[in-house]
């Protein structure tokens, strides 16, 4: 599952991305994002772009994501495609080669996902008996 905040450019995205490649025969250099409401309907609020790689290697692919537009917070199903193009935005288009991960996000409007807790932890103590 991954965090973002509604309607906020630049967002830090860390996906397993890379490793789908090696189930393609055929190469390619973008990723499609798709990011779509988790609602009863088809046609529902979604957000399509091509990610902005930031780095990558065979384990984690950092890539920034833009989600202005989105500002509607809840629970969304995100789609990534392997494809050959840098503006495509279409999953049906002839570029994209296929899917490299499915998951869930979660939109919230800069909400605190987590405390971090105020913790003390007393020195061991060691009984020689």
């Amino acid at each position: 599952m991954i965090y973002l905040n509604t309607n906020q450019m630049n967002q830090a995205l860390y996906l397993t991305l890379d490793e789908a490649r090696q189930y393609f025969p055929t190469p390619f250099t973008h990723y499609l994002f798709i990011l779509r409401r988790d609602e009863n309907s088809p046609a529902g609020v979604y957000l399509a772009q091509v990610l902005n790689v930031v780095d990558e290697s065979q384990r984690i692919t950092h890539a920034l994501i833009d989600t202005t537009g989105l500002t509607i917070p809840g629970r969304y199903r995100y789609t990534v495609y392997g494809q050959n193009s840098a503006v495509n935005v279409n999953p049906m288009d002839a570029s994209v080669v296929g899917i490299c991960e499915i998951g869930l996000a979660t939109l919230s409007n800069g909400d605190t996902f987590y405390n971090v807790p105020d913790i003390t932890i007393n020195n061991d103590i060691v009984f020689n008996g």
